[in-house]
């Protein structure tokens, strides 16, 4: 009787020529010809662009569901050799298992292995733990080229929206598209102005903007919240290369690819400031406002750290106040969400009850809102209290200044013997012993002598003073774009984001006045920011904890 026979081909990526299965199935077809055995034109099954990391495959499993049955057309698989059934040791084993209860003969032409050979158990075996090597070896080679290729500054592969790849002798190099990069730093500057990733992509898609080419598979191309979150975090826009942050693993049983992060022990740092997009200045501003909105609002809708609630609301305030009683969130609670009438009121109260929080104060959102920019804009966004600041500030660091005893007494006591050998300098050169080096010296000693002068606090080039002033400049900069941003109806993202990152969050006291059941609103605002310590870092201010009372101002209203 002649053996009936099935066969099954298999090539792994879609950079790989589709030819490889016709050369599978051409090799299987002249092995049964010479074997005197025939191929049925039917029971030809074939996976195109699939790994043999995974069993999930939909010609394997017709094949296995063909050769489960009990009135299966064939009695033997072909294969050109056993990589092409699967890379992975176990799988080997158990489709050997399968197969050999089912009754179906296995056939790999190229290494003439047969089940039913006595040895055939301990061939798919050993055949079956090298091609499950391989595929481990290969992907070690490939990451330590790719790792070669991150420390020359060369590209490691994929579509990179602001950049062309051009292919040179020692690799891939990437060369900035101006019009793409033009649309990159507009993202980054209205991100840095307040505007939340979904304005972003409306604003970008309305206007036609050009956006990364899509996925395979997907064909609309415009911007969404996710592409633009994505290049916002993007690290190379700032001129540095991060490589070899995540690894790909295989869910078992599916082969699905998930990936997990690495270490940061085990990124690849390139700088590569050729590639800069946005400037250092304006990407660590992007950076400063997703931590300050992730710690405000959470993660939440996915790209915005907004809850899902929060992220309808474009409230001046939502997400902005704190009940003073319990420590909870204070958030729309009664009336109409949409109206001027609806309340703000603590939500552990309202959900919770008395037990959890006695502050049942209600406030109509509109008059919150007018109260809290009232105060605002009249008691504390003041250029005079901006000096009261500083002048505490100066005054702190003299006093700091003046307990480092020790440090003064050498400065004094150097002071003194430097005017000593001044004096004798001088006199040397009175009575015409004067020579070069004679006025060398005493040019020498004078510098220090000014040196020594601007250490203790004294005014010119350099100094305190002059710092603080520049200070003061950079702090009412801030103050004129904030009380700006408030006053104008249209900016709320911009002023929410500028609230959440100079003032951060309101605590709401419940009062009585005259009877009447009220309240007051504490907070701190930051004039200053991260630039205020650099700043002064030249003069005594690496202290930053012992300063940072003094970069607040206590709000009230």
């Amino acid at each position: 009787m002649i053996l009936r026979c099935a066969i099954y081909a298999r090539f792994s990526s879609d950079r790989q020529s589709p030819i490889s299965i016709e050369d599978q199935i051409r090799k299987c077809r002249e092995y049964a010809k010479r074997q005197g055995w025939t191929v049925l034109e039917d029971c030809i099954f074939t996976d195109h662009a699939v790994s043999g990391t995974s069993a999930e495959r939909t010609g394997l499993q017709s094949l296995l569901s063909a050769a489960e049955q009990s009135d299966r057309a064939f009695g033997a698989i072909l294969i050109d050799d056993t990589s092409r059934l699967t890379r992975k040791l176990a799988d080997a084993l158990n489709l050997y298992e399968r197969l050999t209860f089912a009754g179906v003969r296995l056939v790999a032409v190229s290494q003439g292995v047969d089940s039913d050979s006595s040895q055939a158990e301990i061939l798919f075996g050993v055949h079956g733990l090298i091609d499950s090597v391989y595929p481990r070896e290969l992907g070690q080679k490939t990451h330590r080229g790719m790792q070669g290729c991150a420390l020359k500054a060369l590209h490691t592969g994929g579509r990179v929206f602001g950049y062309r790849s051009i292919r040179e002798l020692d690799g891939v190099k990437l060369e900035i598209v101006e019009n793409e990069a033009a649309t990159i730093r507009r993202m980054f500057e209205m991100y840095s102005n307040g505007y939340s990733l979904k304005r972003i992509a409306h604003a970008l898609n309305g206007e036609g903007m050009k956006s990364p080419q899509p996925q395979k598979g997907r064909v609309s191309q415009s911007w969404c919240v996710s592409s633009v979150r994505h290049i916002l975090k993007n690290r190379r826009y700032s001129g540095q290369i991060i490589w070899n942050t995540k690894r790909k693993v295989r869910v078992p049983g599916t082969g699905r690819r998930i990936y997990r992060r690495r270490p940061e022990s085990e990124w690849v740092i390139t700088p590569v400031p050729h590639l800069r997009i946005v400037t250092e200045e304006l990407f660590a501003s992007v950076e400063r406002r997703f931590k300050i909105t992730q710690k405000l609002w959470g993660a939440g809708v996915e790209g915005t750290g907004l809850t899902r609630g929060q992220a309808k609301q474009v409230y001046l305030f939502s997400g902005l106040l704190i009940c003073g009683e319990c420590g909870g969130s204070i958030t729309l609670v009664g009336g109409r969400a949409k109206t001027s009438r609806s309340e703000y009121g603590c939500s552990l109260h309202t959900q919770r009850g008395d037990s959890v929080c006695k502050n049942d104060l209600r406030i109509q959102r509109q008059q919150l809102e007018d109260r809290l920019l009232a105060g605002l804009q009249h008691r504390v966004l003041r250029e005079d209290l901006i000096d009261y600041v500083i002048a505490g500030l100066q005054e702190e660091i003299r006093q700091r200044h003046s307990a480092f005893d020790s440090w003064l007494k050498a400065l004094r006591e150097e002071k003194q013997r430097i005017e000593v050998e001044l004096k004798r300098l001088v006199e040397m050169i009175a009575t015409g012993s004067g020579s070069q080096s004679v006025m060398a010296a005493i040019t020498e000693r004078e510098a220090r002598l000014r040196e020594i002068t601007n250490q203790a606090i004294e005014a010119g080039p350099g100094s305190v003073q002059e710092k603080l002033a520049e200070l003061r400049a950079f702090a009412i900069s801030r103050l004129n774009r904030l009380r700006d941003v408030l006053a104008d109806p249209k900016a709320i993202h911009e002023a929410r984001a500028l609230l959440a990152e100079q003032v951060g969050k309101f605590t709401l006291e419940r009062v009585s006045e005259g009877g009447k059941i009220s309240f007051k609103a504490n907070g701190e605002i930051d004039f200053f920011g991260e630039e205020a310590f650099t700043q002064l870092s030249g003069a005594g201010g690496q202290n930053r904890t012992g300063y940072a009372r003094l970069f607040r101002a206590a709000l009230y209203q």
